[in-house]
């Protein structure tokens, strides 16, 4: 998949990130495009555990969403039962063994015990080939068997038996084992898979933990994963835990099967006592330097010759780092290690290491009393720390420091500043315990207040509704009388608040005239918060006065400015303001990772989403709405469906569409946050304005017009428009263009006064309308909102077409088309194709013939550039597009031609065709 456009088609769902595993992908990818053509093959994925075989075969089985798939594996505990895997593959097939003929049915019905006797192993085997191939009669198949290292060797036997009769079948098989070679399957074509380099093992770390790694740790990790995409994963999934503190620990539960554990625990428990020192030494280093090895190993009076023989016993591997067979056996040495162990260790390697916070971090685990001097220390370098490591680096220093500190005021105001730094880092239990330990301090009145404020904004994290908005108030309030700065920071988390409430909360413009009205604080912050207390309690032109433009700053921005950010991007958007949208969204990721702010990377990542689906590029939209989802899984928070609800919507599938709408309702409901009640009104909106099913969308549209609510509001005023416009109910039409007119008006972007011209021509009759729709197309051609310019030459289509103007209307739809099927935008792209066709004109393609699909007209252009030799950068020039969206269509039509490469495009197509498609 490129990373700018999605494949209309069925098999376009989303791809895991997979570095190191391209030609892998590409190579099945192969097999499902032979498969598609009626080409029969099989493929043998081979590796050690934990390599990726079964993400490989469910990347597999979602890109032939359009085939039949069947897809079982093997059973380890099955696997001395005869036929128990044949069992399972033909269960999952649902064949009915009734069809089989006579032999055949009673083999096997003895196979599967149904008879006595022992069934004849060739009858058995062609009784399977009746059964499997008789599931693709219909369309291809594609198997999936993985795990097949744990099949009984009766069932392997028959399902290699199969395997070898495929030849003229209409399925392809990928089958995936642990096995080197020596099995029933060695005769077949294999794909053998290895550890990832270390370049893509640091870029699926990087990339599947979301916080930060010191990079001499991360080092480590890599050496120590041998390149294990599972042992990656697993280290990934710690990294934002309290006990990994960003690097300087360890993470908190070692991943070893229980008997290992044992194992483990009982070999620690025999060796030498100096040995066993050693590997709780090494454990205990993070970095894996073998000079702060050596040099704790001294101060300890360890041998250091013990270590050659912990290497020789496979305890240990010795070489550029201090590395254990494993990270999860490094986890479960140091938890095996007593409290007198792990304090000896720690003691050594402060005294041994020249970095001025490891230091002082291994001096704080040795420490079991208070330290008021350490306590200070590390008060005193977690900031550092934090602009080093993000805000999980930052709160392992301060809550160690709060630990240490024995005076009864301080120590809870350093819990106060620790849970804050757990908080932001996206550890709400670590945050609440902080609080607690606060709570038992001696706090004063101010102290309380910040307590209190905290404690609501636990609560909001858990529950985005009216009664933690109304109590996120409160507490600002109070902070406000005390005249504490961070008050306004706290009066805009209660606007935000009572925009996720939103129809269920006390509404945002009650909320807005319950502050202040003096400035209360400078910056952003104070600037975002006095436009949107405009924007709610006086209208959308106060807000917009204030609000635009934003202000610039001359210095590095406050840590308040950098956390909200993400709060300007999406007033951005509410401003209709795309350019403003698209930088401020992609700068409000950047520096939300930066800080490791994961409370509020899903905010930013949310509006980055929507950014992205509203430029066209949907692919990228799917990644972020995925990654909104890990990170909610990871911080153990609700999630923020608003990507993902709008991406279905503008997407089309109604099936799909439908289930998310209704999970995410449900949740909604059940916590109160009825924001999300709006956006799944506006995504059921699109999504029938798309499938064409106007009643739908009206209703829907209605509902998510009913309040005035931040950014979806205007958005649902065009999808209201549309359907009314469509339904008879010109009055209604009229009345939404009323309001979106004045919004529109006042933002005056090409996007805000394109969308405005569109929408005017639809509640205009007559020849007026034509301008109008013009003005929508040409303005928005100068903005960055590729779908909304889509969606209006397919409007302008539709209308020419219905005014008699066949031949006009074929350039507007074919664009739209184009354009929509490209995005992967299916509903409207079919109500434009369909727009198109009623049009009279015959979609050309390059080829036709049974078992080939045709091509669509970009793949069609890009083809016939190719044909002349032109490289996939001088295509996208010609063409607008990236070269990585060349190079995946070009991927699409070697596999609908069946062909491998350029040169097979001079004999697939026959003659050279324009590059429009046509003859010349």
């Amino acid at each position: 998949m490129p990373p700018d456009e999605r494949s209309s088609t069925t098999q376009a769902a989303s791809r895991p990130t997979l570095p190191g595993r391209t030609d892998a992908v590409a190579r099945l990818e192969n097999v499902i495009g032979r498969a598609r053509s009626g080409v029969s093959g099989v493929t043998v994925v081979r590796g050690d555990a934990g390599l990726g075989k079964s993400t490989l075969l469910g990347i597999a089985a979602r890109a032939a969403q359009d085939l039949i798939v069947v897809r079982c594996r093997g059973i380890e505990s099955e696997q001395s039962m005869p036929y128990a895997g044949l069992h399972l593959l033909c269960s999952t097939v649902r064949t009915d063994l009734t069809e089989l003929s006579g032999p055949q049915a009673a083999a096997m019905a003895k196979a599967f015990g149904r008879a006595e006797g022992d069934a004849d192993p060739f009858l058995v085997g062609l009784a399977t080939v009746s059964v499997l191939t008789a599931a693709a009669r219909h369309r291809p198949a594609l198997w999936l068997i993985d795990d097949a290292q744990w099949l009984d060797d009766q069932s392997a036997a028959a399902l290699a038996f199969v395997l070898r009769r495929l030849d003229g079948s209409p399925v392809s098989a990928v089958v995936s084992t642990r096995s080197t070679g020596d099995d029933q399957f060695a005769e077949f074509p294999d794909l053998h898979l290895t550890g990832l380099t270390d370049t893509d093992a640091r870029s699926l770390l990087r990339t599947a933990s979301f916080g930060r790694i010191d990079d001499i740790v991360l080092e480590r990790i890599v050496a120590e994963s041998r390149g294990n995409p599972r042992t990656l994963l697993h280290v990934a999934a710690e990294v934002t835990s309290a006990t990994f503190a960003a690097g300087y620990g360890l993470a908190p539960n070692p991943i070893l099967s229980p008997e290992r554990l044992r194992a483990l625990t009982a070999r620690m428990a025999g060796l030498d006592p100096d040995q066993r020192l050693l590997l709780v030494l090494a454990a205990a280093d993070s970095t894996g330097d073998p000079a702060l090895l050596w040099r704790a190993s001294e101060i300890l009076g360890i041998d250091r010759r013990l270590a050659s023989a912990a290497e020789n016993q496979g305890l240990l591997r010795l070489g550029t780092h201090v590395l254990f067979p494993e990270p999860a056996e490094r986890t479960a040495v140091y938890r095996s290690a007593t409290a007198g162990e792990r304090a000896d260790v720690h003691r050594a390697l402060a005294d041994a290491t020249g970095t001025p916070d490891r230091r002082t971090w291994h001096l704080a685990c040795a420490s079991a009393e208070p330290n008021d001097a350490l306590a200070l220390e590390l008060e005193l370098q977690a900031a550092g720390v934090g602009s080093r490591l993000g805000q999980a680096g930052a709160a392992a220093f301060l809550e160690r420091s709060a630990l240490l500190t024995s005076e009864g005021q301080l120590r809870a105001e350093r819990a106060l500043a620790a849970a804050d730094a757990r908080f932001e880092a996206g550890s709400a239990a670590d945050c609440a315990q902080m609080l607690i330990t606060a709570a038992l301090g001696q706090l004063d009145e101010p102290g309380r207040a910040h307590l209190d404020h905290h404690r609501a904004r636990l609560a909001f994290s858990a529950r985005r509704n009216g009664p933690a908005a109304e109590q996120l108030l409160q507490t600002a309030q109070a902070l406000h009388q005390l005249d504490e700065p961070s008050a306004g920071e706290g009066f805009l988390e209660a606007l935000v608040a009572a925009t996720h409430a939103g129809r269920l909360g006390p509404g945002v413009d009650v909320v807005a005239n319950k502050l202040p009205g003096d400035r209360v604080v400078d910056g952003l912050v104070g600037h975002l918060l006095e436009g949107l207390t405009a924007r709610f309690a006086s209208g959308f032109r106060d807000g917009c006065r204030v609000l635009t433009p934003p202000p610039v700053s001359t210095t590095d921005p406050e840590p308040a400015d950098r956390r909200w950010r993400w709060l300007r991007s999406w007033i951005a958007a509410d401003l209709w303001d795309d350019a403003g949208w698209e930088r401020l969204s992609t700068q409000a990721v950047g520096s939300t990772r930066e800080t490791g702010s994961l409370m509020r990377l899903p905010y930013a990542l949310s509006s980055a989403c929507l950014a992205q689906l509203h430029l066209g590029h949907f692919e990228q939209a799917q990644q972020l709405a995925e990654e909104i989802a890990a990170v909610a899984t990871s911080t153990h928070v609700p999630s923020y469906p608003s990507g993902a609800l709008l991406l279905a919507g503008w997407i089309g599938d109604e099936q799909a569409a439908v289930v998310l709408m209704d999970s995410a309702r449900r949740d909604a409901r059940h916590r109160g946050e009825g924001a999300v009640l709006s956006t799944v009104a506006l995504s059921a909106a699109v999504l029938y304005n798309g499938l064409g099913r106007y009643d739908a969308a009206f209703d829907a549209a209605r509902d998510a017009a009913a309040r005035d609510e931040l950014v979806t509001f205007g958005w649902a005023l065009v999808e209201l428009i549309e359907a009314a416009s469509r339904t008879g109910r010109p009055d209604l039409a009229s009345a939404a263009f009323t309001e979106l007119d004045e919004r529109t008006t006042i933002a005056g972007s090409d996007w805000a006064l394109g969308i405005q011209a569109r929408s005017r021509a639809l509640v205009t009759e007559g020849p007026d309308a034509e301008p109008l729709y013009q003005e929508a197309i040409e303005r928005l051609s100068r903005s960055a909102v590729r779908t909304h310019l889509a969606r209006s030459q397919l409007v302008y289509g539709e209308w020419l077409r219905r005014r008699g103007r066949r031949l006009d209307a074929r350039g507007q739809l074919r664009a739209a088309w184009e354009s929509l099927d490209a995005m992967g935008a299916t509903a409207f792209a079919g109500r434009a194709h369909r727009e198109h066709l009623a049009t009279g004109e015959k979609v050309a393609s390059l080829v036709s013939g049974h078992g080939r699909r045709p091509l669509t007209p970009q793949e069609t252009r890009i083809a016939a550039l190719a044909r002349e030799g032109l490289t996939n950068p001088e295509i996208g020039e010609r063409l607008y597009l990236s070269p990585r969206t060349v190079e995946y269509h070009l991927h699409k039509v070697f596999e609908k031609l069946s062909i491998s490469s350029r040169r097979d495009l001079i004999h697939a197509i026959g003659q050279p065709l324009d590059a429009d498609g046509t003859d010349p």
